[in-house]
C-alpha cells in the first residue's frame, strides 16, 4: 500500500510553457494570438519561472503528488520531441527536485510527450520525474490521485484528489455527462445534455487541487489540505 512518509504537497495543471492557459485561466501574463505565437515567449517564460518558483518554497526533503498537465506547448505529441523542450522539461524537473524533494507524476490528457516510438509512459520516465504513473492511484486505502475527477459511489469512503478543471470544481451532476471538456465548456457558457442522471455524487468525496483553483501548492497533513500553514483549505 501506498503511504505518504515525508511533508506531502500536492498540485496539478501547472501547463508549464502553454500561452492558451493564460487566456482560459486568466493567468497574471499578457499573451496574443495562440500557442505558436513567438512573441509570447518572454510572458510564457516569466510564468514558468513564477511557477518554479513556488516549488523553491516548498521545504527540503519533501514530498510532491503532481495531478498531470505538467508541461503542454500544443495538441500534437511531435510539440514535445525538439531538443529545447526536452531540455526544459528536465531542467525544471531536476529544479523542483532539489534539496531533496521528490516529485511524483500522474499523467494527465496533456501529457502528450512521445520520442523514438515511445509510450507517453516511458516519455515522461526518463524526464527526471521520481515516479510516473499513467492511471489513478490509491494510496492508504482512502485517496484516489488522478488527474481526471473519477466516480465515486455516495456513501463510499474513498475521497479523489483531482485536477484537470482548473479554477472550476465539479458540480454534484458532473458525472451526468459527457466531461471531457467540462471546463472550457462551463467558460463559454455551453450547458452539455445530461446522459446519466442517476449518477449525482456526493462532492464530500472530492477535492481540487488544481493550480489555478488554489493559486499555490497545498501541503497535505493527515486529512487535512493547507494552503498556507494559517488556512486550511479542506478538511
Amino acid at each position: 500500500m501506498l503511504k505518504r512518509t515525508r511533508p506531502t504537497f500536492i498540485t496539478s495543471d501547472t501547463h508549464f510553457g502553454h500561452s492558451n492557459i493564460i487566456k482560459y485561466c486568466k493567468r497574471p501574463y499578457k499573451v496574443e494570438g495562440g500557442n505558436k505565437n513567438p512573441a509570447n515567449i518572454p510572458e510564457v517564460q516569466r510564468m514558468n519561472e513564477d511557477m518554479l518558483q513556488l516549488f523553491d518554497k516548498l521545504p527540503e526533503n519533501c514530498d510532491i503528488w503532481h495531478l498531470g498537465d505538467f508541461w503542454f506547448r500544443g495538441g500534437n505529441p511531435r510539440d514535445f520531441t525538439d531538443d529545447d523542450t526536452i531540455c526544459d522539461i528536465i531542467q525544471a524537473v531536476k529544479r523542483i527536485r532539489n534539496k531533496g524533494r521528490r516529485i511524483f507524476l500522474v499523467l494527465g490528457n496533456h501529457d502528450l510527450g512521445r520520442l523514438n516510438n515511445r509510450s507517453r509512459y516511458e516519455y515522461y520516465n526518463v524526464m527526471a520525474f521520481n515516479k510516473v504513473y499513467d492511471s489513478p492511484v490509491i494510496l492508504e486505502d482512502k485517496w484516489i490521485l488522478s488527474h481526471e475527477p473519477v466516480w465515486i459511489e455516495p456513501g463510499s469512503h474513498f475521497v479523489n484528489l483531482y485536477g484537470h478543471t482548473h479554477d472550476l470544481v465539479i458540480p454534484e451532476d458532473y458525472f451526468c455527462f459527457d466531461q471531457e471538456n467540462y471546463a472550457m465548456d462551463a467558460r463559454e457558457g455551453i450547458v452539455p445534455e445530461m446522459k446519466w442522471p442517476e449518477r449525482k455524487v456526493n462532492l464530500e468525496n472530492y477535492v481540487n487541487v488544481c493550480l489555478d483553483h488554489w493559486h499555490g501548492i497545498p501541503e497535505w497533513k493527515g486529512d487535512t489540505l493547507y494552503v498556507d500553514k494559517q488556512h486550511k483549505i479542506w478538511e
